[in-house]
């Protein structure tokens, strides 16, 4: 099959480089039917990256209009990429969520950690939250990530283990190593039991930052062998990223051992057969 759509993608509204025209007119090029938008949400501590309230109620505007204005040659879905750590939102306003753990909170320091930003963040969290233990660190951030799917039950889990996205060549611990491939499977399972999509992410593929997208192939083979759903998205953040490594990914899929892969259309997602064509 070939994959027509992308459900996770940012715009000049947050931190995407490429406004949501551009987005709209790159999926277009690219054949797609569908284009998602998952703006970053607010959170008050941190606005570098995401939208601002005023931001968001714009967001959404435009985004009607260009559903309106492209109607003949893509459908325009209007979506968000609500962080754990954001407040409440209306999820009436929005055709679908991707929950997303960027932080990891310490009590300890009054900190909030991004972990997918810089090294040296990174290393300030283990080091100053946690004394070091990585067991610890990944326990905090699995179990937000499981408590995003069991109290929020967003319709997609974003980048369920964005933890490797610094850790090229096992930098801060090993990805092998069975306590820690325990907590991403148990965090998995609840997300699994919630209904959640995982979404397989080549976002830090795109950027560099790995080789393999999100999750790791020992993940994906849990996650498939628990009858978890998929959908493969870019992350995208400028319109080359639109496709990024998708008849990859669905190899990767195909490989894990799924059968099908969910897709967003107009109906919102939808489950297509990994063997078919469209």
């Amino acid at each position: 099959m070939k994959l027509t759509a992308n459900a996770h993608t940012h715009t000049t509204w947050c931190d995407g480089k490429n406004t949501a025209e551009e987005m709209v007119q790159a999926a277009i090029a690219a054949g797609f039917d569908c284009i998602g938008f998952s703006g970053h949400s607010y959170t008050a501590f941190d606005e570098s990256y995401a939208m601002s309230l005023a931001a968001t109620e714009l967001y959404r505007k435009e985004l009607l209009k260009l559903r309106q204005k492209y109607k003949e040659q893509i459908y325009v879905s209007i979506g968000l990429e609500w962080d754990w750590y954001s407040d409440q939102i209306p999820r009436e306003a929005y055709d679908y969520v991707i929950g997303s753990v960027h932080y990891i909170y310490s009590d300890r320091t009054g900190k909030y950690y991004t972990i997918d930003y810089t090294p040296e963040e990174f290393s300030d969290c283990l080091t100053e939250a946690f004394d070091g233990d990585f067991f610890a660190m990944a326990k905090a951030y699995y179990t937000s990530v499981a408590d995003m799917a069991t109290q929020r039950k967003p319709d997609i889990i974003g980048h369920l283990d964005l933890l490797r996205k610094l850790n090229a060549d096992n930098r801060f611990f090993d990805e092998t190593e069975e306590a820690y491939l325990t907590l991403a499977k148990k965090a998995a399972k609840v997300c699994i039991e919630n209904g959640c999509i995982i979404e397989i992410n080549t976002g830090g593929m795109y950027k560099g930052y790995r080789d393999t997208p999100y999750p790791a192939m020992q993940l994906l083979r849990y996650i498939a062998q628990e009858n978890g759903k998929i959908a493969i998205h870019s992350d995208a953040h400028d319109t080359k990223g639109i496709d990024f490594y998708f008849p990859e990914a669905l190899q990767m899929a195909k490989d894990a051992g799924f059968r099908e892969v969910w897709q967003l259309t107009k109906q919102g997602m939808q489950p297509f057969s990994l063997d078919e064509e469209k």
